[in-house]
């Protein structure tokens, strides 16, 4: 993601809707097999953006027409903290709107206090509802909470004022806004070394899990998550056609029809 951030297990996506027919979830159930299989087993493909991904001096735009000839979908960073608004996402989600990728804002959580979840939710919904995302419109994949280390001082650690009960709150008051189940960016190493373990909080929502350089090794499963990944960031290194530099790539594990079928 912007800010940084092993038995392998095969899954099979179920699409669990309302009865207005409303994705709200892909949650993985997992399945053991021998062999995990590699990023490029999985041909629906995706990027994640932010207004680090504009090049130098981030003022270069992206050709999103030129992405979508190649990915199926994008997770665009709307908002950080309960007062960053990335200077990019507005621009670029109105740009992406126009093409085939399917899309969604995230969110960087950057606790400043141990009860601001709400503060965070409140900002977030905003400006994602700001720039045009509504959650139940065609083309629009749940919205995302990005929970990972954060900088401090020049350093990435754990950010020392989280609680699972500000996620709770910020999860809950972003489904009631958007009527969608979010979507969880994490990794476990994140769960196990700066939660405690507790990832049973993100229990029902589908997860985006980052493992980078493993080869064929799929993300690990997130401790008390009870589910495993529906979307795996797999390098923060690749090449995109349309996008400056390099950046992170991803896959869903699942077929552009399911996927579609997220995308109310």
């Amino acid at each position: 993601m912007t800010m940084p951030l092993t038995s392998p297990v095969r899954v099979s996506t179920a699409l669990a809707c309302t009865a207005a027919g409303t994705v709200l979830a892909a949650l993985a159930t997992a399945v053991p097999v021998a062999q995990a299989a590699s990023p490029a087993s999985y041909s629906v493909a995706g990027v994640d953006t932010s207004h680090h991904s504009h090049g130098r001096g981030e003022k270069e735009r992206i050709d999103w027409t030129r992405v979508a000839r190649t990915h199926s979908f994008v997770f665009l960073k709307a908002s950080q903290g309960a007062g960053y608004k990335d200077p990019w996402f507005t621009r670029d989600h109105a740009a992406v709107a126009r093409t085939s990728l399917l899309r969604a804002p995230y969110h960087f959580f950057d606790p400043r206090s141990t009860g601001d979840g709400a503060a965070q939710a409140r900002h977030f919904i905003a400006t994602a509802r700001a720039a045009g995302y509504r959650g139940n419109r065609a083309g629009e994949l749940p919205p995302v909470l990005d929970v990972e280390k954060v900088r401090r001082n020049h350093r990435e650690v754990c950010p020392r004022e989280l609680r699972p009960a500000q996620l709770t709150v910020f999860l809950r008051e972003v489904r009631k806004a958007f009527r969608v189940t979010p979507i969880v960016y994490t990794r476990a190493s994140f769960v196990k070394e700066c939660m405690g373990g507790r990832g049973r909080v993100f229990a029902g929502h589908p997860l985006w899990l980052a493992r980078y350089g493993s080869g064929t090794h799929e993300p690990q499963p997130v401790p008390g998550a009870g589910s495993s990944w529906t979307f795996w960031q797999h390098t923060e290194h690749g090449r995109t056609p349309g996008i400056p530099g390099t950046g992170d790539r991803n896959v869903f594990r699942g077929s552009r029809d399911q996927l579609r079928a997220m995308a109310s």
